[in-house]
């Protein structure tokens, strides 16, 4: 996290640069305050609200970083979050071109045994949680070519978001506090990619809107990966005297996108292009539909803030999986809740109270496919036909949080941090299967209620100007999700729950030193987690290519996490982000019996680099950055191993104004080496089909005008 930004941007979301990283924070400190010049800029201080209480990101005991609505989205094609997030510290993303499994994003190593979406982490867009009470998390309705900043929290202070608490990543949408105007746009580029775009946005005084559409299509660079999407986004702002109330409506609707899945070492060698070949026989693909509607109320009361919001969430889903048995899964999804939060001052404590309210419920089923059966799986009947029922059952999960965290000033050079959660969740599961009269099986209906604390506790020493050092201390715990606790008992066909699988629960030690100086900011944090009854996943060879979980025992993590910007002149801005880490298995014996203590965490490299250059000067700009990712393990026995890559992309556009129209024009160039990269590795799975190829270069181009608001 860097400290504050630059540019007008704040770049504290990007981090320095591996081996360079140490030397380029060392020399930042050797640049006397005064050294910046009048023509150098300084960078300008930043707020940050993603730890519950707004706090200056300077003052803050925490690893945060913040990435600017320039560098999320400018010249970007949107596929995934990834694009954005690459350039936070401590944070690996997987899985940018297969739509139907999403991207995957680990934080400290949190979120990585994913096989599709996000676990583990805690995902807001505009303070509506797109992260159900049982953790799961999809992120395919976010608008990410019309965000205006996130926010990453990384580290034990998530522990104030509660279940599935790895990470906090806050995604704040355009609201029309900066209009563009009105228009649209065209983007396309390689492998089909297409994207139709349109743009309202005004500032009226009181009121104002952001309203964007747009239509997304892609044929995909393997076989069976084309996508389809369209998506709708309403945020509006309206100062009502006594505070301001803000709506927020979105609707997805994504009638295809495909799943080529996993490959082995010898089908990737033979063509990467091609898809596992259960993926083209099952016709592999998902369909989504998803609304979501929100409120948020914000009003002093006194010397005090009130916040309130309420949202609904209604969703659509069916899928096949790319193998055969009980493997077209679907699910209608209802996901409600309510949060209340009061901020303000008590003396020289700075406090925030608040309670968050959740509920969801999911009618799910599990169908038979026809065709292709494996010998000796028992989830269908080999005569099944396909829409054969497998499973049908009730899940909800609700969620009962309330929390405290205060700020208190300790002197003029010391600040003292403490937080405190508790949450009441409680998952149940109807087995709707067991009550039809044709079939003879028992009922699993079942219940599970968790009572969990969370705790934290930070120090702040402000021991020269512009430089602070901070200690953190938390504790966190994470439930399984609905999809985690499936039953391994024959194979996955029955419902209810995995009875023997449990929450894992972590203690968490971090220290940092944050610091800017003139045109330089800087940050570097080392961190220490262990966790205990770690949930990691397992395949069974009679269930495709399914996943099951099991608690690993004990785990340690620890890391190094350095981060840098600096803003060499007007036109040139540095950035880089280096990440050290060591993820292991400190007790685990897998499910037949082979212990795998000392063993690294799969899916996980020990060091990656986020390095960045961007010159600008109106109206043209040009930006490279490069990400390397260090090699990484595919299976928990450490035999499979992925090597390292690295991966070089541009972007490069200029804008005009005319006859009161703005019209931007870029290109934008990945993978420049044409390196043969994975874009995503599938842990322990069964017969090698570990590997999903990334494409090698892929070029775009866009065009966008808009007229004055």
């Amino acid at each position: 996290m860097s400290v504050v930004g630059p540019h007008p941007n704040t770049r504290t979301s990007t981090a320095p640069v591996a081996l360079l990283a140490p030397a380029l924070a060392v020399s930042a400190l050797a640049v006397p305050a005064g050294a910046s010049g009048d023509d150098t800029p300084v960078l300008d201080p930043v707020e940050v609200t993603a730890p519950r209480l707004t706090t200056p990101l300077a003052e803050l005991p925490a690893s945060v970083s913040r990435v600017d609505g320039r560098q999320a989205t400018e010249a970007r094609q949107g596929l995934q979050l990834d694009e954005a997030l690459n350039r936070v510290p401590g944070l690996y993303a997987q899985n940018r071109h297969n739509f139907a499994q999403d991207v995957r994003i680990s934080i400290r190593g949190f979120g990585s045994r994913a096989p599709f979406g996000v676990r583990g982490l805690r995902i807001l867009q505009d303070g509506i949680p797109e992260t159900t009470p049982d953790g799961q998390s999809q992120v395919d309705a976010i608008d990410l070519l019309n965000i205006r900043d996130i926010e990453v929290l990384r580290g034990p202070s998530a522990a104030l978001y509660g279940n599935a608490s790895g990470g906090v990543i806050s995604i704040r949408t355009r609201d029309g506090s900066e209009p563009r105007g009105h228009g649209g746009g065209v983007l396309a580029g390689s492998h089909g990619f297409r994207r139709l775009e349109a743009t309202s946005e005004a500032d009226l005084g009181e009121h104002r809107y952001s309203l964007t559409a747009h239509d997304f299509r892609m044929d995909g660079y393997r076989d069976q990966s084309r996508a389809e999407k369209r998506y709708l986004r309403l945020h509006t702002a309206s100062e009502l005297g006594a505070g301001t109330l803000r709506t927020h409506l979105r609707y997805l609707d994504a009638p295809r996108t495909d799943d080529p899945g996993g490959l082995t070492r010898d089908e990737l060698r033979e063509d990467r292009r091609q898809a596992a070949p259960n993926a083209e026989l099952l016709d592999s693909t998902q369909e989504a539909e998803q609304l979501t509607a929100g409120l948020r109320w914000e009003q002093p009361v006194g010397d005090a803030e009130l916040r309130v919001g309420g949202f609904w969430t209604q969703r659509d889903y069916a899928q096949q999986l790319p193998f055969p048995g009980d493997s077209r899964v679907a699910y209608e999804r209802d996901f409600y809740g309510l949060n209340a939060q009061l901020e303000g001052d008590l003396g020289p404590t700075r406090w925030l109270a608040g309670v968050d309210l959740e509920e969801q419920r999911d009618e799910r089923t599990r169908r038979c496919t026809s065709g292709t059966f494996v010998p000796g799986q028992v989830d269908c009947d080999p005569d099944a036909v396909i829409g054969d029922l497998a499973l049908e059952q009730t899940e909800r999960a609700r969620t009962r949080g309330a929390f405290l965290h205060t700020d208190t000033l300790l002197g003029e050079d010391w600040n003292l941090v403490l937080g405190a959660r508790h949450d009441r969740i409680r998952f149940r599961i109807d087995d709707d299967f067991a009550e039809s009269e044709e079939i003879d099986e028992p009922d699993r209906s079942d219940s599970r209620t968790y009572r969990e604390e969370s705790l934290m506790a930070g120090l702040v020493w402000h021991f020269r100007p512009g430089q602070r050092a901070w200690v953190n201390v938390a504790t966190n715990f994470e439930t399984p999700t609905f999809t985690e606790f499936a039953n391994p008992e024959g194979d996955g066909s029955r419902g209810g729950f995995n009875p023997d699988l449990e929450p894992q629960r972590a203690r968490s030690l971090e220290l940092g030193w944050r610091g800017e100086q003139g045109a330089f900011g800087w940050e570097a944090v080392v961190w220490s987690t262990r966790v205990r009854d770690e949930i990691t996943p397992f395949q069974l060879e009679d269930a495709g290519d399914r996943d099951f979980y099991t608690n690993a025992g004990r785990t340690a993590r620890d890391g190094l996490e350095l981060a840098l910007d600096w803003q060499a002149t007007p036109q040139w801005t540095l950035s880089g982000a280096f990440t050290l880490n060591d993820f292991r298995f400190r007790e685990y014996e897998d499910v037949e019996g082979v212990r795998h203590d000392g063993n690294r965490l799969p899916g996980l490299p020990r060091e990656q680099l986020f390095l960045e250059a961007d010159w600008r000067e109106a109206p043209w700009f040009v930006t490279v950055d490069a990400l390397h990712a260090g090699a990484r393990y595919a299976d928990d026995a450490n035999d499979e191993r992925v090597g390292s890559q690295t991966t070089v992309n541009l972007r490069a556009g200029r804008e005009w104004s005319r006859n009161g129209a703005n019209i931007e024009t870029f290109v934008g160039a990945d993978n420049l080496l044409d390196a043969d990269n994975i874009d995503n590795v599938r842990i322990n799975a069964n017969f090698g089909r570990h590997y999903e190829p990334a494409p090698g270069l892929t070029l775009r181009a866009g065009l966008r005008v808009t007229f004055g608001d």
